[in-house]
């Protein structure tokens, strides 16, 4: 049944039909919440042979293997977090921390906290793609999906960097996550939103693996409806991220499908006037060309 994946609302609207790789992906706005889900949902051997077989690492990562450029890459992208972290929560680290991370992917954010004295962890299911990692940082990695992470221990500090984005049940996940917080704990989500197309188009922003798409409003919405209080909100190279603790206040509302789809139409528009510009301007470099080469003949 096509129903919402956070407030399980069976009203919707076909939002956008395009996607990475001309990809025909259909993906829905719900009525009454505003958020941004694909249907069909993969399925969960789908879901195995992505994450845990490495059908992703091959597909989007490039390799099975991260190679030294991608290091380079994801240090750069964590030393940038790690920065930002520290300006917006100047005094939450100044102690050991235990911190856990969904997703880790190469490591190299655990790695820094490691730098920094902490006592990290991290999950990514990919075990190919993090052996490469655990060897370089010597970190501890379970290699597991978050569903089936089966340790007890609570965590002072639990982050993901785009992985809320692509788990099925996002809310379940969210729960998950605020059960393996401290209570004077505190998280740190980056995904996609679609108050910022960080691809500028549409379609290459909606992706297959991409089955959630949050707004600046639908995050913070479904983490405080968890129990969450949202002490920041901030976006870093296009993307929404929230830093929030276990808290009772309530500062954001659901998202409306009214704003969604204002936010496609509006980028729909400029996207076809950029592509105008592109088209005019092409064939104006063209002509010029051809001007230049007559000239020089005689």
């Amino acid at each position: 049944m096509n129903k919402c994946s956070l407030c399980e609302s069976n009203n919707n609207e076909l939002l956008y039909t395009n996607s990475r790789g001309n990809k025909y992906l259909e993906n829905y706005v719900c009525d009454n919440c505003g958020f941004i889900y694909t249907f069909p949902r993969i399925s969960n051997e789908e879901i195995g042979n992505l994450y845990l077989e490495g059908g992703f690492s091959k597909e989007a990562r490039k390799s099975h293997e991260p190679d030294l450029n991608k290091f380079i890459q994801t240090e750069s992208w964590a030393l940038e977090r790690l920065h930002l972290l520290e300006q917006k929560l100047p005094t939450f680290f100044l102690n050991t921390k235990t911190c856990l991370e969904i997703g880790c992917g190469t490591g190299s954010f655990l790695w820094l906290l490691k730098s920094r004295g902490h006592l990290v962890k991290g999950i990514e299911p990919d075990s190919q793609f993090v052996n490469v990692a655990i060897k370089r940082y010597d970190i501890d990695v379970e290699t597991v999906l978050f569903d089936n992470f089966s340790d007890s221990q609570l965590y002072d500090f639990i982050c993901n960097f785009h992985v809320i984005e692509h788990v099925l049940d996002p809310r379940e996940f969210v729960k998950n996550i605020y059960q393996r917080l401290k209570n004077n704990g505190c998280i740190l989500i980056e995904c996609p939103t679609i108050d910022d197309i960080y691809t500028n188009d549409l379609n290459t922003f909606f992706w297959d693996v991409h089955v959630n798409t949050f707004s600046n409003k639908s995050l913070p919405w479904l983490l405080e409806s968890e129990g969450f209080t949202v002490n920041e909100i901030f976006m870093n190279r296009g993307f929404v991220c929230i830093i929030a603790s276990k808290g009772v206040e309530k500062r954001f509302e659901s998202d409306s499908k009214e704003r969604v789809l204002e936010i496609v139409k509006k980028f729909k528009v400029s996207q076809n006037k950029n592509n105008i510009n592109k088209s005019v301007f092409g064939k104006i470099k063209s002509r010029l060309k051809l001007i230049l080469l007559k000239l020089k003949e005689f």
